[in-house]
């Protein structure tokens, strides 16, 4: 993507002048061989950077490569200075030159091209700024201490609005003063953004540890990330519904009838039958009972019964 958005630029440049394109061509290609060797991974700056002045926050991005990079990320943020302060050079200087009444000569076109890229002193002066800005930035974000990434935000924009402020009256640099603050406003809100999408962590809940081994003693400083818990809902349905009883017809309800007297019959006989085989035991466990108490007399016994005394006793009773 980043090298396409080169060969547009280069396009443009050569749609200008053949000489032009192989100018800008040549400050491209050697800003693409710095980064593929130092910070690869920092190629979208080349094109970030430049978006970021012409919608005039260009605090915006070293503010966030501060944040998301590493202190290697301040070249990417003056690379990408280069090719915005290029591409309005040749737009607002080399143009109207090519376009004058009298076509001008190489050696002067290419004079020109390179006095106004390298002798540009608002340039130097937002490279140095931008710079500055990635690298204090980082620095914060990457130190102990708490709530250090909402730190670091705050004191990059103000580092890079104060920066800034100095270095036009160091340098003698005309610079609208309005659009640096809102530059450095916009800059504190686009690191804010990126500290709730890539970072959270929950400062009121910071814990120390200590312990040691035989090398070293380590002191440790935990913070717990934000943890979002959902709430637990219990949910009740009531439901106050009664029971549609089927609609049936007169044969079904007689059907329904009839099985149910049968049931109730079979019932009647079962319960009968029980109680028939409860008796049968019962008289049955009585002839036992009986039969054990009785003993069998003997015949002796029999001779030895006063039947004439025991029939006057019970007449005396009647």
């Amino acid at each position: 993507m980043v090298f396409l958005a080169m060969l547009v630029i280069i396009g443009h440049c050569f749609a200008l002048h053949m000489v032009i394109a192989g100018l800008a061509a040549l400050v491209l290609l050697v800003l693409w061989f710095l980064y593929l060797r130092f910070v690869p991974k920092d190629a979208p700056a080349l094109l970030l950077t430049p978006l970021a002045f012409w919608l005039h926050v260009p605090s915006a991005v070293p503010v966030a490569y501060g944040l998301a990079g590493t202190p290697l990320s301040a070249f990417s943020a003056a690379c990408g200075v280069v090719v915005y302060y290029m591409c309005d050079m040749i737009h607002g200087k080399m143009e109207p030159l090519l376009h004058a009444a009298e076509a001008p000569e190489i050696t002067a076109v290419v004079q020109e091209f390179f006095n106004g890229l390298f002798r540009n002193e608002e340039m130097l002066l937002v490279l140095i700024a931008c710079a500055l800005t990635v690298l204090l930035v980082n620095a914060i974000r990457h130190s102990s201490a708490d709530y250090a990434w909402q730190i670091s935000i705050v004191a990059g924009s103000v580092a890079y609005a104060v920066i800034m402020i100095a270095g036009s009256l160091a340098l003698d640099v005309q610079i609208a003063l309005p659009m640096v603050l809102i530059g450095a406003a916009a800059g504190c809100l686009v690191g804010f953004v990126l500290e709730f999408f890539l970072f959270g962590a929950d400062y009121t809940r910071t814990e120390y540890l200590e312990y040691d081994d035989d090398d070293y003693y380590y002191y440790v400083k935990a913070v717990p990330k934000f943890n979002v818990t959902k709430a637990q809902r219990c949910v009740t349905y009531i439901r106050n519904e009664k029971k549609k009883e089927p609609d049936l017809t007169d044969e079904e309800l007689d059907a329904l009838a009839n099985l149910g007297h049968t049931e109730e019959s079979g019932n009647s006989r079962d319960l009968d039958e029980i109680e028939e085989k409860e008796e049968i035991e019962e008289i049955n466990e009585t002839e036992e009972i009986q039969e054990e108490e009785i003993p069998p007399l003997d015949e002796g016994d029999y001779q030895d019964v006063d039947y004439k005394s025991m029939l006057e006793d019970t007449l005396k009773d009647l």
